[in-house]
C-alpha cells in the first residue's frame, strides 16, 4: 500500500537523475568511454543499486527529436528510452523506490498521458511521478506534424488547461465534458485509477515567470537549476510570493540540481570533474546547448550576454548547477548548507561517471546526513516523496 504523500521539513530526500544517456550534464567524451552501454541489463542494476543505496526516487528526463547527430554519435544524451515504458520495467525490479517520468503535454492529448500515468500508478502500487514539460523545441514539434513549437507562455497556458483534465479523469467517477481553448475530452476513463490521492506526484522545471505561476498554481515540486546557494534562495523567495502567505495555500516543494562526485582522498573529486571538463565534446555540446540555451527561456536568461560559444561549454560542463564534490564529509557539510539555508526538499543527483558502483558508494553520504539529523531511510518514513 502506498504512503501518505507528506514530508518531514527538516529532512532531505534524494532523486537520482537516471542516465539517459552514456552522459547528462557534463558532455565530457571520457565519461562517455567510462559509463556503461545503455541496455536491459544495466538499467535494472541501476534500478535496485538506487534503491539499495537508500535514494527516494529516479527521476527520467525525455526528449523526442534525434536531431543532435553528433551528441548521438558520442553517445550524449543518447540514447533515450521513453522514460514511462522504462519505468515499468524499473518497477518490476523495485519494490520502494518512485519513478518519475518525462511526459510532454504539447504532443500529446490528456487521455493518453491520464492512462499512462494511471496504469504507471496503480502497477507500482503508488510510486509514480510525473515531471509535466510543455516541448521541447520546433524538431520536435515536427515529429508530430506540427509547424512548431507554439509560444512560451501559451505552451503554459495549455499545460495548465491539460493537467486539469487529467486529473479529472483521475478523480472523478462520472464522465467528464471539458471544452476549453486548447483541449477538448467527453467521457470516462477506463479503470484503473491512481492509487496516490488526490494524483500522483507533479513536477516542473520551468523558471520562467510563466513557469514558475503554472508550478505554484498546479504542481507538488520545482525542480531547481542554480550554482550557487544565492541563486536558489532567489528561486524559493519568487516560488514563495506566487504561493502566497494564505493559510490555506498549496505546498509545492524545491529540487535543485547538482553533480555529485565523492571521492575518500582531499581534492580527488575536484580534480576529477575538472579532468572531466577538459574532454568536453564542443561539437556535441554546441548542438544540444542550441536547444537548451536558445529554447529555455530561464536557462537562456542565465548566460545572457556570453559568447555563445563560451555560453554553450559553460552549460555543457555543468556550470549552471550546483556541484557536490569531495569527500563524503565534505559534501555533507555542503548539504547540510544547503538545508539550512534554502527551502530544498528533494535533492535531484547526478553521477557524471555513473555505475551501478558509484550510486552505491552514495550511501557513505546518507549515513552522515542520516547523522546530522537531515536523512532517515525511505523505510524507516511514514511518508513517501
Amino acid at each position: 500500500m502506498a504512503k501518505p504523500r507528506a514530508h518531514d521539513p527538516a529532512l532531505l530526500s534524494f532523486s537520482y537523475f537516471f542516465p539517459t544517456g552514456q552522459t547528462d550534464h557534463v558532455w565530457s567524451d571520457e565519461a562517455a568511454a567510462a559509463t556503461p552501454p545503455l541496455d536491459r541489463g544495466v538499467f535494472l542494476e541501476m534500478a535496485r543499486a538506487a534503491e539499495e543505496t537508500g535514494f527516494d526516487s529516479l527521476f527520467i528526463a525525455d526528449t523526442w527529436s534525434g536531431h543532435q547527430r553528433e551528441a548521438e554519435r558520442a553517445g550524449h544524451q543518447s540514447p533515450k528510452y521513453l522514460a514511462p515504458y522504462l519505468a515499468m520495467a524499473l518497477f518490476a525490479v523495485t519494490e520502494h523506490l518512485r519513478v518519475i517520468t518525462t511526459m510532454h503535454t504539447s504532443h500529446h492529448r490528456p487521455a493518453h498521458v491520464a492512462r499512462a500515468g494511471a496504469t504507471l500508478d496503480a502497477f507500482s502500487g503508488g510510486r509514480w511521478g510525473w515531471n509535466v514539460v510543455t516541448g521541447f523545441g520546433d524538431a520536435e514539434a515536427r515529429l508530430f506534424g506540427e509547424t512548431g513549437l507554439a509560444g512560451h507562455d501559451d505552451r503554459y497556458a495549455a499545460a495548465a488547461e491539460f493537467v486539469e483534465v487529467v486529473k479529472r479523469f483521475w478523480t472523478e467517477d462520472e464522465p467528464i465534458d471539458h471544452r476549453g481553448r486548447f483541449h477538448t475530452a467527453q467521457g470516462r476513463m477506463k479503470a484503473p485509477r491512481p492509487v496516490q490521492r488526490p494524483t500522483p506526484l507533479l513536477v516542473s522545471a520551468g523558471a520562467s515567470p510563466a513557469g514558475m505561476a503554472f508550478a505554484a498554481e498546479h504542481c507538488d515540486q520545482l525542480v531547481v537549476a542554480g550554482n550557487t546557494i544565492d541563486k536558489i534562495q532567489a528561486v524559493d523567495q519568487r516560488l514563495d510570493d506566487l504561493l502566497g502567505a494564505a493559510p490555506t495555500r498549496r505546498e509545492v516543494t524545491t529540487a535543485p540540481f547538482a553533480i555529485v562526485i565523492v571521492r575518500e582522498g582531499e581534492g580527488e573529486a575536484e580534480a576529477e570533474y575538472e579532468r572531466l571538463t577538459e574532454t568536453l565534446n564542443v561539437e556535441a555540446t554546441q548542438e544540444l546547448a542550441a536547444d537548451i540555451l536558445g529554447g529555455i527561456e530561464s536557462i537562456r536568461e542565465a548566460f545572457a550576454g556570453q559568447d555563445p560559444r563560451e555560453a554553450a561549454k559553460a552549460w555543457g560542463s555543468g556550470r549552471g548547477i550546483l556541484k557536490l564534490l569531495g569527500t563524503a564529509e565534505q559534501v555533507t557539510e555542503q548539504l547540510v548548507e544547503l538545508k539550512k539555508e534554502t527551502a530544498t526538499q528533494n535533492l535531484l543527483v547526478n553521477f557524471p561517471l555513473w555505475n551501478p558502483g558509484e550510486v552505491r558508494s552514495f550511501r557513505s553520504v546518507l549515513d552522515h546526513c542520516r547523522e546530522a539529523g537531515i536523512w532517515l531511510p525511505p523505510s524507516e518514513r511514514s511518508f513517501s516523496w
